[in-house]
């Protein structure tokens, strides 16, 4: 569904709220202001944060507050740590070839030390830190890395993530695990709110298989001749088998432009399938149907591979058939 997502860090991937908490209350403090609890904290607190200071610390000078807010930031004892599933959702994007961008308003050597200890670095092509407005400055990273507005998207957990997509033409999605309600949310109208990543995971996948179901690509009664079957005589001999495939291509027939690299060569397909069933016995048809399937996927790029093999084996009947979907770094349908 999406090529390229952009990610919030506080809230979305790394759960820092109560560390941030503290250091705005060592900011508090040091201008002679009472502190704040979480709950206060997270009905007033907005991005771009620059805004949120000049509301409620109008007489404290910018550069000077951010200096406490670092120094608060980098002594605090509250512990950090990365939200549940992330990790998971980044592999996700990563077994999906999706590109993956941080930008996040924590200082940049904040971010670079959290990032890193949390072994999170390495899952972003480009991160962009220590950005105090970022409606204003997503358009720069979109052109800077050469993204598509429609084959992108921005995920955070605040009302200016929303925004800053928003701005840019991009989607918008909302997860619910940092620092703003679905209440307050829902007031900047985001493309897709979710609670958590393993929610919005679920999503992009069941998106991914259906939004490609139309141009397919079918092999229709390929004949197979295999060693098969679960008695010994049985595989002795080697016996004819019909299989129809169905492959999904990783892009549109319209946008294929008469290229045959940007499609899947049917006669390929079929030569490696009927080299696959004949290189070894199998006791059953349908490990030979999802080893078929498999094979689409992983060596001819398929985002949808459905193989139906029919055995003429039984009398009184034409033939009995297994019939199985797979799908890239995705469990096969039960």
């Amino acid at each position: 569904m999406f090529k390229n997502l952009i990610f919030d860090w506080s809230g979305t991937l790394c759960d820092d709220l109560h560390l941030t908490l503290d250091a705005t209350n060592y900011v508090f403090a040091q201008y002679g202001h009472t502190p704040i609890d979480c709950d206060r904290f997270r009905a007033e607190f907005q991005l771009p944060y620059p805004e949120y200071y000049a509301r409620v610390l109008p007489e404290a000078d910018l550069d000077e507050l951010e200096d406490h807010f670092r120094h608060a930031f980098h002594v605090s004892c509250e512990p950090v740590c990365i939200l549940p599933n992330a990790r998971e959702f980044m592999e996700y994007c990563l077994s999906r070839g999706i590109r993956c961008f941080a930008l996040t308003s924590v200082d940049a050597n904040a971010f670079d030390a959290q990032c890193r200890e949390m072994g999170m670095f390495d899952y972003f092509e480009a991160i962009h830190a220590g950005v105090r407005d970022k409606v204003a400055y997503i358009h720069s990273l979109l052109a800077r890395h050469h993204l598509r507005p429609e084959e992108t998207a921005f995920i955070g957990d605040m009302r200016h993530d929303i925004a800053a997509a928003h701005a840019a033409g991009i989607m918008g999605i909302a997860v619910l695990t940092g620092y703003n309600s679905a209440d307050q949310l829902a007031g900047v109208r985001p493309d897709i709110m979710v609670p958590d990543l393993l929610v919005l995971k679920k999503v992009l996948e069941h998106a991914h298989r259906t939004l490609r179901d139309g141009d397919v690509i079918r092999l229709n009664s390929m004949e197979l001749h295999c060693h098969i079957g679960v008695p010994d005589e049985e595989r002795a001999e080697r016996q004819k088998l019909l299989a129809d495939i169905e492959l999904t291509p990783s892009r549109r027939f319209s946008a294929m432009g008469e290229a045959l690299d940007q499609t899947i060569d049917y006669a390929c397909v079929a030569e490696r399938l009927r080299q696959l069933a004949e290189n070894r016995e199998r006791r059953l048809v349908e490990t030979l149907a999802d080893d078929m399937a498999r094979c689409c996927i992983r060596e001819f790029g398929a985002l949808k591979a459905t193989v139906e093999v029919r055995k003429f084996i039984l009398p009184g009947m034409a033939a009995t058939s297994v019939k199985t979907t797979a799908y890239p770094n995705v469990e096969n349908e039960r």
